[in-house]
């Protein structure tokens, strides 16, 4: 059997149709040297079941977890079964649109390794661009909050934040020497994974030109569930990744939380919009959404600050 030139690897937990639309997607694609690894993170209708029958061009494994376990543990377990030396992560609700985009991806792969090696990285992450798509005010203020680590105009090293883990790659090699995701989350692994990369000199680098879309969530109560719950484990996060330079900014009990409520949340929403402004100047006119957004995030890191625990 052909050793695949990378693993493409697809956490899921119930989307049955994302997962039918993203396979179809990529079986399209000009060159196809690649396998799929889906990690069913036990759906309610298990992800063998709904691709049953289908037929692909490339590889296609699915393995499925007992209990849901989290998009970390899922991503590990995706790792461990992989075959190619090359990892790539996709997220079950993304969209690939582009026939051509597997092609641009790697080629762009190989380029973030020159500007590694000329920054004398000899270990690095690739992030290409993402797009979000959505049909509401709400989708478009979730596109701004949720990719703002994916909106840069050209490309660069990243060295104060994470890169998002959907449409990013990594030498499987890396793992050996950074470890695994953290299965301790259940959301933002990938940023404790990520600033483990920066503190042990692994090179973040963005290079736009082999985008894929996201279907981010368009209604307001979504979007503020998400949030809260990515506040909640953001604590956790925070305590496991010591060398953030932000992570002296927030809270560490319920009267700082108190104290720190509006200066926080509003430094959170015009960081976003810097982020955003060269790129899309209209983010300026969703800032009261991202400002919400940015309010349920903190309501959940104080949720957790104040139980002084992690709410699974």
């Amino acid at each position: 059997m052909t050793r695949p030139t990378a693993s493409i690897i697809v956490p899921v937990y119930n989307r049955p149709s994302d997962i039918q639309r993203l396979l179809q997607r990529l079986s399209r694609q000009a060159r196809q040297d690649f396998e799929v690894v889906i990690v069913d993170d036990c759906s309610d209708t298990p992800v063998q079941d709904v691709v049953e029958g289908d037929d692909y061009p490339w590889e296609l494994s699915i393995i499925r977890h007992d209990t849901n376990c989290g998009a970390g543990t899922a991503r590990n377990t995706g790792i461990r079964n992989a075959r190619g030396e090359i990892i790539v992560f996709i997220d079950s609700d993304a969209d690939v649109p582009d026939a051509d985009w597997f092609e641009k991806f790697m080629s762009l792969y190989l380029e973030a390794g020159k500007m590694a090696a000329c920054a004398g990285c000899s270990r690095y992450v690739f992030h290409s661009d993402v797009f979000g798509i959505h049909a509401t005010i709400a989708g478009r203020v979730d596109t701004y909050s949720n990719w703002y680590g994916s909106c840069m105009v050209s490309s660069c090293r990243i060295t104060d934040r994470h890169v998002p883990m959907n449409n990013t790659a990594v030498a499987r090699d890396i793992f050996e020497g950074i470890g695994m995701f953290s299965s301790d989350l259940h959301l933002g692994e990938d940023i404790e994974w990520c600033f483990r990369c920066l503190d042990q000199g692994v090179g973040l680098f963005f290079i736009p030109g082999a985008p894929i879309g996201h279907f981010d969530r368009n209604t307001p109560s979504d979007v503020w569930r998400h949030y809260y719950r990515i506040g909640e484990y953001s604590p956790v996060i925070r305590r496991l990744t010591r060398q953030s330079p932000y992570r002296l900014l927030f809270p560490q009990g319920g009267l700082s939380a108190f104290l720190l409520f509006f200066p926080l949340t509003v430094l959170m929403t015009l960081y976003i919009v810097k982020c955003w402004i060269r790129r899309d100047p209209f983010v300026v006119f969703f800032a009261p959404g991202l400002y919400m957004a940015n309010v349920a995030y903190y309501l959940g890191m104080c949720k957790t600050i104040t139980d002084n625990k992690i709410n699974r």
